[in-house]
């Protein structure tokens, strides 16, 4: 332990550490293919709008006995309020929303959802934030710009995938 402390000492770097969120949210279980029909292939202009807002290494982990859902992702930007703000104007992100929200039961929410401009009241929270309480490394140096991901594994049970054009018998939550 000591000669890798030595180690990581002693290694010198001009990029700064990314900030590393995670949160918590419930999926109900009788969402989780169209859950996973979003997620298989998340739409190209959400993919685009958080790469543009400084959004990297967004994953999301499921556990079936209990229907959580767990989200970590780093961002590498400079003015987090901002780059957040912009995601939550973007038109296509809303519309991305309206179709997740419906598979989601947040633990700390009152009013309309996101999509609808609904901040959840006081305390709110549709990803309940998590503490960070360990890190085991460092930090990521590169990401990659490929997407997909080379690697992933499609989830949906029926091979399905969605797009901004095509959701069609998907359930969301706007006003047509």
């Amino acid at each position: 332990m000591r000669s890798m402390l030595k180690l990581s000492r002693s290694f010198s770097t001009t990029k700064k550490a990314a900030k590393r969120f995670a949160g918590v949210i419930k999926l109900k279980p009788e969402m989780y293919s169209q859950y996973t029909a979003l997620h298989d292939h998340t739409w190209d202009e959400v993919m685009k709008r958080m790469y543009s807002s400084n959004m990297r290494n967004f994953v999301v982990y499921y556990h079936k006995d209990t229907s959580l859902m767990f989200h970590h992702w780093e961002y590498i930007g400079e003015d987090l309020k901002a780059d957040m703000d912009k995601i939550a104007a973007d038109p296509v992100v809303k519309k991305w929303w309206s179709y997740c929200e419906p598979c989601q039961e947040p633990f700390k929410w009152e009013g309309p959802p996101p999509s609808q401009g609904g901040d959840g009241g006081p305390g709110g929270e549709w990803w309940s934030p998590m503490e960070e309480v360990n890190h085991c490394g460092a930090w990521a140096t590169e990401y990659s710009s490929e997407y997909p991901d080379p690697d992933f594994v499609p989830k949906n049970p029926d091979g399905k995938t969605t797009s901004s054009s095509n959701t069609e018998g998907l359930i969301h939550n706007r006003d047509e």
